[in-house]
């Protein structure tokens, strides 16, 4: 079994304190949690249905995925539930998309509104598409969840609600503090040099642009495709 350093918390500063709220309030399984509920909702012909597919789609898009993380983390296989590591991530990103995968044809299988099963192909193309970049670069998750969220938004719910990229932002800065606030610290034990940032928590600028620029793109693709509004 692969073992991991288990992380101590960077060095507490005002920024850095505002930085991992942010990053756990704003966590991808947070904002797509949040995301599948409001579409199972809206889309619904009534409360029945509502539960039903909100439970299926929250169940294979964030229940199952974060509880095969969890359970790494228990494992030791990886440092935090961010999975910090670039080098380990590639495990539970695949089996997230395997997941996502089963919740999509269930969805489709159970009837599902249009929207509901758009954001779930977009999920797939957009994790699948992160994961290839990932073995190679650390792009940011994080910020691709918030975009990807305020991408469907603007689609589901029309142009009034384009404040909900105002998150996307926030979210990018909250992952370059995370990288500044670990390298700040000087080599990091198991991990090698500081200078290594693909395997400390956080993103470059360049990382957090990047997971926006993808998810929607993607995202808008879908939804272009789909013919959904």
């Amino acid at each position: 079994m692969t073992t991991t350093t288990t992380r101590t918390p960077p060095k507490s500063t005002p920024a850095t304190r505002v930085a991992v709220i942010v990053a756990e309030v704003a966590a991808p399984a947070v904002l797509v949690t949040a995301l599948l509920a409001l579409i199972a909702w809206h889309d619904a012909p009534d409360p029945a249905h509502a539960l039903l597919w909100g439970a299926v789609s929250i169940l294979f898009g964030t229940v199952i995925p974060m509880a095969f993380i969890f359970h790494g983390v228990r494992q030791r296989r990886w440092s935090g539930h961010h999975v910090p590591e670039r080098s380990k991530r590639m495990a539970p990103m695949l089996f997230g998309c395997a997941s996502v995968s089963a919740g999509c044809f269930l969805l489709a299988v159970l009837g599902a509104p249009r929207n509901l099963v758009t954001v779930y192909a977009a999920i797939i193309v957009e994790a699948l598409i992160l994961t290839v970049i990932t073995k190679f670069w650390k792009i940011s998750g994080h910020v691709a969840a918030a975009a990807s969220c305020a991408t469907v938004v603007l689609f589901v719910f029309g142009p009034a609600f384009v404040f909900g990229w105002l998150l996307v932002p926030v979210v990018a800065w909250a992952r370059v503090q995370a990288r500044t606030a670990r390298l700040a610290e000087g080599p990091v034990e198991g991990q090698g040099s500081a200078a290594d940032h693909d395997e400390l928590d956080g993103h470059t600028p360049a990382q957090a642009v990047a997971g926006a620029v993808v998810a929607a793109v993607t995202v808008t693709a879908a939804y272009l495709l789909a013919g959904a509004r």
